[in-house]
């Protein structure tokens, strides 16, 4: 099969994405006839839909109706007088990459991810929260030899601190 019979990879290696977080929240807009808004500032990822599906049962959300995305819905709360919204069933990690680019560009300053998760570590009580702070950075399995070493730290959030009571897990 020669690349000149599909459209889809006539184009220079090097050039720009067409497909840019922009440009597919214009073709949902146009196609659902939504209004361009913004999205809140604070926006989380909540991986299985667990968490958002309790908040809209318990009539806690509501959906944001001009959210622009083909494959996921957003629902908003409001936490201590700051809009949050939450996009429920991003799992998947390129997946989540798009939806998290999409929410950055319609103008979200802070995207968590949230999922549940076994026990990482026995002196960590259950039922609790982990809040990732460090992390190994890899790239393609091929070189996870050489990269396991580079760790990435998360910046400090405006205003973000560990609850009174709470700790640092300690796991290395």
């Amino acid at each position: 099969m020669s690349t000149n019979s599909l459209p889809l990879l006539q184009h220079a290696l090097e050039s720009a994405s067409a497909f840019t977080p922009e440009r597919l929240m214009d073709a949902v807009r146009a196609e659902r006839g939504l209004a361009n808004e913004g999205v809140p500032a604070l926006c989380v990822l909540d991986f299985d839909g667990d968490l958002s599906d309790r908040l809209a049962e318990d009539g806690v959300t509501t959906p944001l109706l001009s959210w622009a995305c083909f494959h996921t819905s957003m629902r908003v709360m409001d936490v201590d007088g700051l809009p949050c919204g939450i996009v429920p069933r991003t799992i998947g990690g390129p997946y989540a990459v798009l939806v998290a680019e999409q929410l950055w560009a319609a103008g979200a300053k802070v995207i968590v991810g949230i999922t549940s998760a076994g026990r990482i570590s026995s002196n960590v009580s259950l039922p609790s929260i982990v809040v990732v702070g460090r992390t190994l950075r890899s790239r393609p399995r091929s070189n996870w030899p050489q990269l396991a070493t580079r760790r990435s730290t998360a910046n400090r959030v405006d205003g973000a601190s560990i609850p009174s009571g709470q700790s640092e897990v300690g796991v290395s």
